[in-house]
């Protein structure tokens, strides 16, 4: 891991993000990590309209994410949060199966 770091998802490493998602097409088609997001579930949503939503959350400090840096280039991320924050999940059936309580935390 030597020349890793990590950073949070703030003002100050949005357009590291931004540069980051624009290059995989706004990811998942243009998303922008919204979908797992209570308003983020609507589908007629434009992908200026996610990035927008996106950004509002990352304001407020409403979102968490890890930024990974090689070097001075953000390389990837990983978006986490309470179950709440993050309501929705792929695969929800299966996810639930054989739990007694939702875990505190999720990785989408």
């Amino acid at each position: 891991m030597d020349g890793f770091t990590v950073k949070p998802l703030d003002m100050s490493t949005w357009p590291d993000f931004c540069t980051l998602v624009e290059r995989h097409n706004g990811i998942w088609g243009g998303c922008w990590c919204m979908n797992f997001h209570p308003e983020g579930a609507k589908r007629a949503e434009s992908v200026a309209a996610r990035r927008e939503m996106k950004e509002r959350r990352v304001r407020a400090g409403t979102t968490q994410s890890a930024l990974v840096y090689d070097g001075a280039d953000c390389v990837g991320w990983c978006q986490f949060g309470r179950t709440e924050e993050l309501t929705n999940i792929k695969h929800k059936r299966a996810y639930g199966e054989g739990l007694e309580r939702l875990p505190d935390w999720r990785i989408t």
